[in-house]
């Protein structure tokens, strides 16, 4: 064998060689990619079991609709948001603040790592569609009274976002 077929062998191996180096490299990425979001996924389903996160959906589920519909509750939110004057704190409206902003923190945070490609998207929206859209249904005049106490829209959009895709699957796969 000459020494010109040798090198052209040697080089065609290396190619060879490297090609399949990169194709397992990427089978790697992708198998990373699906841990890192087995453990997104496990981290907020461990959120989601805390004894502290039930019981603030039974709250909300329970009683933010009538609290809602009550002036003095409706009052308190925009009081306790601008912090402009003394906020009188009943500690049942204390305790339905706190749990639904620990609701809606959790889906924006949610939000934004769907949005983001951190979390597969048909992968979430398989999951956890329909918990989302019926949390949004629960939290919307909360998010409302935020959002004009505020004067700005950016509260909680992750978690819109995720609710408006949620009904959009929900109504495309029954």
């Amino acid at each position: 064998m000459s020494l010109e077929l040798a090198n052209v062998l040697a080089s065609v191996f290396t190619a060879l060689v490297i090609a399949a180096t990169a194709i397992a490299a990427l089978g790697q990425l992708r198998h990373m990619r699906m841990g890192n979001q087995i453990t997104a996924l496990l981290a907020l389903q461990s959120e989601f079991d805390t004894q502290e996160f039930r019981d603030a959906e039974v709250l909300v589920r329970q009683d933010l609709a009538r609290m809602i519909e009550d002036e003095s509750f409706c009052v308190f939110l925009v009081t306790y948001s601008r912090q402009r004057e003394s906020v009188v704190l009943r500690n049942d409206f204390v305790t339905l603040r706190q749990s639904a902003t620990l609701i809606a923190n959790t889906y924006e945070n949610l939000g934004a790592l769907v949005k983001n490609g951190i979390i597969d998207r048909r992968l979430f929206l398989d999951i956890y569609s329909w918990i989302v859209a019926g949390s949004w249904s629960q939290l919307e005049g909360f998010v409302a009274i935020g959002r004009t106490t505020s004067g700005t829209d950016s509260i909680f959009e992750n978690f819109e976002y995720i609710a408006a895709i949620s009904r959009e699957w929900l109504k495309s796969n029954q």
